[in-house]
């Protein structure tokens, strides 16, 4: 067998094994829809239904979405069939991520022009790069996540193999797709302006270096902001006043300032102001809210977050700042240290650090391949600044792990196949035990056929569903606990929440929460669902007849009524109730007829 015919074979090995384990994450990684999820589902449901005002939601790109719709489209019109079509999707994304490494690694090996193309299909280095691959899109990131995550990983690697692929050719064509990945980037998550902002920075440095001309980078910014005017221009329209998008600045009120958030914000404290159109409160003194117009979505406290946000005030503190980028560290430090893959790229840098022939290669190839560590650093750095989760970093560690690679192309370094040998051990090791660790429960999962069908949630919307719920009804909800809203039953079940009892902000985000910034108990902590019915008859009385004026369909309450309380049916195979006012009606008519009778007996 040739050398040529054994790597062939190992690189097809390789896509096997990507595309296998990507389809059974996407299948049994989760089977329920997350808060963020929800929005971005609803922004699909707005593209297929051509409701421009939502597609141009100013929190939630239309770029991801847009793609959902077209997946859904093509599957069976049930909630099931979106599910799948999304994973189909999914799959299609992760494994175009893929394709995307292995087109950065040739970008790479071309490069330098040394004919280094041969080292890359080295059998050792197509596991070693298939190895950081799943490990960071599969444990840091997810296929089964309904999020434009794996996309933005997808465009920014995308991205830096055109960087490389700029600086070698000096072409137009080539700048122009580069400032067509950005702007698409931008359409996908608003994250992407700052990507965009070091990007033009790498190439301006680039230029200063003699190694392309102004015009090139000029191509790109002028592809860039092509795309990015008529984008701004829609969203600025939805929102009502010129914005670039409002998940950046609300994300740093938020992180760092500490904005009260997610949900039901009246107010206060006194730096933040208050929002123009908050959401209602029906009951004076107790936590209920009303948020029926003006949008259709699942949950419009959380779906639509940027207008019942609008009016906050903004500001800079120098101690936040400080406080934040101490917070952030720290995060970071606990990424770090809780991943095995990323233990695994560590200890290579460090070996390459002792060593000094690999030591001198890694300064030449960092000389040489100075935008694979620049780019992903310098977008790290700006997630420092507000919020680090694993998520983010998924793109920027793997970019980053493929840099030992690239001592491989300098012909003067002569321990090769020791540093190639000690590369794909550790990264093959430190693959399988971070996929061991972060999908074991996954693999369980599918072997025993666990589908989305046991989810609660799913339980839940068919629950809702068989005591008479319809697509379009609304409702109100008592206590949906003390988390990020996690309501994807509703979008199962295609039902509106349309009031609720609790819901009440956070001063500080309560899943990341640090030693750094927790500041103790708060009052959102509490579990509303039990506390409603620990309140007086009389006020709970006060808050389903504000439920009622408000045109709800029925209030789901997910904590057991009292024994006492009437009207209310336990959802089957679920810990939630349901009162419909159609059976309190009927109970009350009930109860009068009943009076009645007695009253003509005591005559009698």
């Amino acid at each position: 067998m040739t050398f040529w015919k054994r790597d062939r074979i190992h690189l097809t090995l390789s896509w096997m094994l990507v595309g296998l384990s990507g389809a059974v994450e996407g299948l049994y990684g989760r089977t329920h829809y997350m808060s963020d999820w929800v929005s971005y589902l609803n922004v699909s449901q707005a593209v297929s239904s051509l409701d421009w005002k939502d597609i141009f939601d100013p929190m939630w790109n239309p770029g991801y979405p847009a793609l959902i719709a077209l997946a859904r489209s093509l599957a069976p019109h049930t909630s099931e069939g979106e599910w799948y079509a999304i994973s189909a999707l999914n799959w299609v994304i992760f494994l175009a991520t893929y394709a995307s490494v292995r087109y950065l690694i040739r970008q790479a090996a071309a490069f330098d022009d040394n004919l280094a193309a041969s080292e890359v299909c080295r059998p050792a280095v197509t596991w070693a790069v298939c190895s950081v691959f799943l490990s960071y899109e599969l444990c840091f990131d997810q296929v089964s996540r309904i999020a434009p995550d794996l996309l933005v990983s997808m465009l920014f690697i995308l991205g830096v193999a055109q960087v490389l692929r700029v600086i070698r050719l000096h072409s137009a064509k080539q700048a122009a797709i580069l400032g067509l990945i950005l702007g698409l980037g931008y359409w996908v998550k608003s994250v992407f302006l700052p990507y965009a902002t070091i990007f033009m920075l790498v190439l301006v440095l680039t230029r200063f270096a003699g190694k392309i001309r102004w015009r090139t980078i000029a191509i790109v910014a002028s592809v860039f902001l092509a795309l990015m005017v008529p984008y701004v221009s829609a969203i600025s329209w939805s929102y009502g006043q010129f914005t670039l998008g409002s998940s950046g600045e609300l994300n740093y009120a938020f992180h760092v300032n500490h904005l009260p958030h997610w949900t039901n914000w009246q107010g206060g404290p006194p730096e933040f102001g208050t929002p123009l159109h908050p959401t209602v409160r029906l009951v004076e003194d107790l936590p209920a809210f009303s948020f029926r117009e003006p949008f259709a979505s699942t949950y419009p406290p959380y779906n639509n977050m940027a207008y019942w946000y609008r009016g906050f005030r903004h500001f800079f503190s120098f101690g936040n700042q400080l406080t934040a980028l101490g917070r952030t560290a720290y995060g970071l430090a606990g990424i770090f240290k809780g991943n095995q893959i990323v233990c695994a790229l560590l200890l290579v840098f460090l070996a390459i650090l002792l060593k000094r022939d690999w030591l001198m290669s890694g300064l030449r190839s960092a000389r040489t391949f100075w935008p694979l560590l620049v780019l992903p650093l310098l977008v790290m750095a700006t997630y420092m600044l507000v919020h680090v989760e694993g998520r983010y970093l998924s793109a920027l560690l793997l970019v980053i792990s493929l840099f030992p690679l690239t001592l491989l192309f300098d012909p003067a370094l002569k321990a090769k196949r020791s540093l190639l040998a000690l590369i794909s051990v550790l990264y093959i090791a430190g693959g399988f035990a971070e996929l061991q660790r972060y999908e074991g429960a996954t693999i369980w999962t599918a072997l025993g056929h666990r589908d989305l069908h046991l989810n609660p949630e799913w339980r839940l919307a068919t629950a809702v569903t068989a005591n008479g719920l319809r697509p379009g009804d609304t409702i109100a909800l008592i206590g949906r606990g003390n988390e990020v809203p996690s309501l994807g039953w509703a979008y199962i079940a295609r039902i509106r929440i349309v009031a609720e009892f609790g819901g009440l902000p956070w001063r500080i985000e309560p899943p990341f929460r640090t030693p750094l910034d927790h500041a103790g108990p708060e009052e959102a902590d509490k579990n509303w669902g039990t506390a409603f019915w620990q309140l007086p008859l009389e006020q709970r009385e006060r808050v389903i007849q504000a439920f009622h004026r408000v045109g709800v369909r029925a209030i789901v309450s997910m904590s057991q009524p009292d024994p006492g309380s009437i009207g209310w049916v336990p959802l089957k195979n679920t810990e939630a109730w349901i009162y419909t006012f159609d059976s309190r009606l009927t109970t009350s008519l009930a109860a009068i007829q009943q009076a009645a009778g007695k009253n003509r007996a005591g005559t009698l």
